[in-house]
């Protein structure tokens, strides 16, 4: 992605007309609520979608409004708004330009566990980095890359390598691992992806358009939230908790919104890791049934299960409604960027037309030794069930010794605590919280906050890594929480 900034009166590409710029927007009032707002919804997503580029100088507010059948004061108060984000800078007498033009991919702002990735301050790598759960490799991915068959590899190699749809024989290995699970699913039925996050932004974009109301969990995923908001939608929280997404605020939420789509963690959510029982699954997908409103399924922590059944049924079993999001990167490595979705073979179809014209494909080496991998589901399963069954103990153990007040919520599956798996923290601990995440650790910013408790994203001593990372954390943590000053 490349962000841009331009002065307001520097770098300018262009001037757009009243008339394109009408054209660009499109049916753009069709959503509900002021119409300021939702002429500002619409140039936000021209805006970060790259369609309106830096330095692009737009029309005088009095054309624009002309030519919207708008007053001027509706402009004004729309353009208003997005020079309050920063987006557009203005200046008496030179006009109104874009600051800001994020191209090829949905925004990264506030997004703190992306830094994750990035080099920190040297004086500062004694910290203990909480913003995100990734968890490292298995050796068997290292392993499998000297047994790639260099056979198919030449065959490969012959072609001009752009297969959109994904590698045959892949399809077919994702395939025969939903058949493992219980739901009947062909290739057809799969589109291999360049990682889980375009794949839910592929699937998301073919059924919503700036302004339409998308259901997702509160908390959730700030990778969705962000790609969500990037399409131009109006996000709608439902409450999302231990057992799961709250399935009468949620059937309540369909009934009063009537949203384009619901967008949930049905196994192993991120950041609560729970999991979804078999009834309430049988209730989202009558919910959906009944309300023609498609859903979601992010399932890419799904093989990350600790507690219960480590093989629940799909939600898709229940619905053809059902769209499923799945990833190598939780279950094998991070580093092959490969995800998927599984629908409806004429949904598949239309989605690989729309992938085919964004990036012709996925990388066909990371597929091929992505099929080699998947038939060792049940290997990486139980390797990824020790590792995070001996971490999230030692990390209770560590929080219980080091912080007795605090209430931990205890993940059924997965490694949340990287992303803020809530911790109930009484009122007199909320300041070492903020001693300890400034000092010992860099954490996500809170979720939600209730009565006399916080529930929030807190230093939770991370279950994947080394037992000497849980326990340093939950010291530092300990320490601040003891020390008068805090």
């Amino acid at each position: 992605m490349t962000l841009e900034r331009a002065s307001a009166n520097s770098f300018r590409l262009a001037a757009i007309g009243a008339s394109r710029l009408v054209r660009l927007l499109g049916d753009w009032a069709r959503g509900d609520g002021p119409l300021h707002e939702q002429l500002a919804d619409q140039m936000r997503h021209l805006i970060r979608t790259g369609a309106m580029t830096s330095g692009t100088r737009l029309p005088s507010e009095r054309s624009l409004g002309l030519a919207l059948n708008l007053s001027r004061n509706t402009v004004t108060k729309s353009l208003d708004l997005l020079r309050g984000e920063g987006l557009l800078s203005s200046r008496q007498g030179d006009g109104t330009y874009v600051t800001v033009s994020r191209r090829h991919s949905g925004p990264v702002r506030g997004d703190d566990r992306l830094r994750s990735f990035v080099a920190e301050d040297p004086v500062q790598l004694d910290r203990i980095d909480l913003r995100s759960a990734a968890m490292p490799g298995l050796a068997m991915v290292a392993d499998e890359v000297n047994l790639l068959d260099g056979s198919r590899m030449r065959e490969l190699v012959a072609s001009h390598g752009y297969i959109p749809s994904g590698l045959p024989e892949l399809r077919e290995a994702i395939a025969a691992y939903y058949r493992g699970l219980g739901l009947p699913t062909g290739p057809e039925h799969i589109l291999v992806c360049s990682g889980a996050q375009q794949a839910l932004r592929l699937v998301a974009s073919s059924f919503i358009t700036p302004g339409a109301t998308v259901l997702i969990e509160e908390p959730s995923f700030r990778g969705a939230i962000e790609s969500l908001q990037a399409l131009g939608a109006r996000l709608v929280g439902v409450s999302s908790g231990g057992d799961g997404i709250d399935v009468d605020e949620l059937a309540a939420a369909v009934a009063a919104r009537k949203p384009a789509l619901i967008v949930l963690q049905s196994t192993v959510h991120n950041p609560t890791g729970s999991v979804l029982d078999r009834f309430h699954r049988s209730r989202i997908t009558a919910i959906a049934e009944r309300s023609g409103v498609p859903v979601i399924d992010d399932a890419t922590l799904s093989d990350t299960i600790i507690d219960g059944e480590r093989r629940p049924i799909p939600l898709a079993a229940g619905s053809d409604l059902v769209l499923t999001v799945g990833s190598m990167s939780k279950s094998f490595w991070g580093g092959l960027r490969l995800g998927w979705v599984r629908a409806q073979p004429e949904t598949i179809d239309e989605l690989i037309a729309v992938k085919g014209g964004e990036d012709l494909g996925t990388s066909v080496l990371a597929q091929l030794l992505a099929a080699q991998l998947l038939p060792q589901i049940e290997r990486a399963r139980d390797e990824r069930f020790r590792t995070l069954t001996e971490g999230r103990r030692l990390a209770l153990e560590q929080l219980a010794e080091q912080l007795p007040d605090w209430t931990p919520q205890v993940p059924a599956g997965g490694d949340p605590s990287g992303s803020g798996s809530p911790v109930r923290v009484p009122r007199r601990s909320r300041s070492a919280r903020s001693a300890s995440a400034c000092r010992s650790s860099r954490v996500p910013p809170s979720r939600r906050r209730t009565g006399s408790t916080t529930t929030c994203g807190s230093p939770t001593p991370p279950i994947r890594g080394p037992s000497r990372a849980a326990s340093t954390c939950s010291r530092r943590c300990g320490a601040s929480s003891a020390d008068p000053r805090s």
